[in-house]
């Protein structure tokens, strides 16, 4: 487990300063690095026996709506471990309150061609806590309601691959805001995210994508924006956001 204070900064936000979940996301994949570190779980020392770390699924949910310059205490832990899956929380707070909590979830893969490595086969020791944290619940798909529509189509950058060599997990949240009509930038925020990682794409990489909405209990309203990768053939993601109004 580890614990550290940071600042939300003037490029983590939207023009109305509300918080990206791109940029929260970046956030903890740098502490989630920097925990398994200290648990000498590099990633070079991972590279070296051909592991690396993927993330298979997200859940951020956030209760209040984080703002440019506000100062916030992160913490972050390998809850459990449940068959191939490592399950890290992640909780964030503004001046004690919880304002943001988030869940995910992540497999082991061999590097050079991305087969599972079970836990039990990892050479490091990952600490888990086994926490009634409210974790955030994360479905094993998401689907709107009704046909979607077209949303156009996504080239995959050099600016957008990680040390993995492959879209970066972080992308994915701007992927799917950047066609999300919905979003009003002056008086909203992103309440709740979930995205489902099915395939990875690659540098030049061509997305399909599209958008629908979906109606629960819980939310009301929310979004559902997912991708095909057109040059592989295969799913590549699927996501739903709910906004809420500052």
């Amino acid at each position: 487990m580890i614990e550290t204070k940071m600042t939300v900064a003037s490029f983590d936000v939207y023009p109305n300063s509300t918080m990206k979940p791109s940029a929260l996301q970046r956030h903890m994949q740098q502490l989630a690095r920097e925990d398994c570190d200290a648990m000498g779980c590099t990633y070079n020392n991972m590279r070296d026996v051909n592991m690396v770390f993927v993330m298979t699924k997200l859940g951020i949910s956030v209760s209040k709506p984080v703002f440019a310059y506000d100062e916030l205490t992160v913490r972050t832990f390998n809850n459990r471990v449940s068959g191939i899956t490592f399950e890290r929380e992640f909780e964030f707070f503004r001046n004690g309150e919880k304002v943001i909590h988030a869940t995910t979830q992540w497999v082991i893969v061999k590097y050079d061609d991305r087969s599972i490595v079970r836990p039990r086969s990892f050479p490091f020791e990952i600490s888990s806590y086994d926490l009634d944290c409210g974790s955030i619940p994360l479905p094993r798909s998401i689907t709107p309601d009704g046909e979607p529509c077209d949303a156009g189509l996504r080239r995959v950058a050099l600016s957008d691959l990680d040390e993995n060599d492959h879209l970066n997990n972080c992308v994915y949240s701007d992927v799917a805001m950047d066609v999300l009509k919905e979003y009003d930038r002056k008086t909203q925020y992103v309440k709740d995210v979930k995205i489902i990682f099915r395939h990875e794409a690659k540098l030049g990489d061509e997305l399909s994508l599209s958008v629908g909405s979906r109606a629960s209990e819980e939310n009301g309203a929310s979004y559902v924006v997912s991708a095909v990768n057109n040059t592989s053939g295969l799913a590549c993601f699927e996501s739903e956001i709910t906004l809420g109004n500052i």
